[in-house]
């Protein structure tokens, strides 16, 4: 019976003998900051670091630099002590990348401290640099887009005029029934008129201007009766490509 007693004391000794290497062979970091950054936003990162650890393993620590485009693990090279080189392959382009840094503990990689990459000061050109980059693509589009209405309203100036007396047909009132969209209202209209759908949506607007919010031909209201367009303004939209123009010129104002 003592012989098992010992037997299971002398395992208790050995397992936590064990536990204790086990322990000492994390790197037990208490400190960790950016000495000195060597590269800058756009080159690949080399830095060194400061560190204070119980015990020295790099194997048990990672160092990685975080970015929008993705992360990259670091190679470390020892310089003394207390600092050590990090160094990349992957060029930084984010102003706000930040370095991570992970410690193995109890089978596990636990992130331990992370820190921005650069300086306030660089991080905030960078964002300028962004907003107006932003600004001046915004730019951009708004002049495309006048040029896309100014063009789209060539094709419109060749389809002639109709008196505004000339434009709806006697007596004649549409089917219309809220909240019927112009859309499906053109698509009923469309086969009957020999038109296309913008063909047709283009006739009912220009025959009852007044059934519009604003003027716009997306605003038709719903409190309204709608006349029929007059022949004449019928024949003005038989181009469907031209009435395909004119009504995105339209919708875009």
């Amino acid at each position: 019976m003592k012989r098992v007693q010992y037997l299971v004391m002398l395992c208790l000794v050995l397992v936590s003998q064990a536990g204790l290497m086990s322990q000492s062979a994390w790197a037990k970091l208490t400190h960790v900051s950016i000495n000195q950054r060597l590269s800058d936003l756009g080159q690949r990162p080399t830095l060194r670091v400061n560190i204070v650890a119980q015990s020295v393993n790099l194997d048990k620590v990672q160092f990685i630099v975080e970015q929008r485009s993705g992360s990259e693990r670091l190679m470390v090279k020892p310089m003394n002590t207390y600092m050590l080189l990090l160094s990349g392959v992957e060029d930084v382009r984010d102003s706000e990348a930040e370095l991570v840094v992970k410690e193995y503990q109890v089978n596990n990689w636990q992130e331990v401290k992370r820190m921005p990459l650069f300086d306030a000061g660089m991080r905030s050109a960078s964002a300028d640099k962004r907003v107006k980059a932003a600004k001046s693509n915004e730019s951009v589009k708004a002049i495309a887009k006048a040029s896309r209405i100014a063009d789209a309203r060539q094709p419109m100036a060749a389809l002639g005029t109709v008196d505004a007396g000339d434009r709806v047909q006697p007596g004649c009132l549409l089917d219309y029934a809220p909240p019927q969209t112009l859309w499906r209202l053109g698509s009923a209209y469309a086969k009957q008129w020999e038109l296309s759908t913008y063909g047709a949506m283009l006739a009912i607007f220009e025959a009852n201007p007044r059934a519009f919010n604003g003027g716009k031909i997306n605003g038709l209201r719903a409190d309204v009766t709608l006349k029929c367009p007059s022949a004449a303004l019928k024949q003005k939209y038989l181009s469907a490509e031209a009435a395909r123009v004119t009504f995105e010129a339209l919708s875009a104002e």
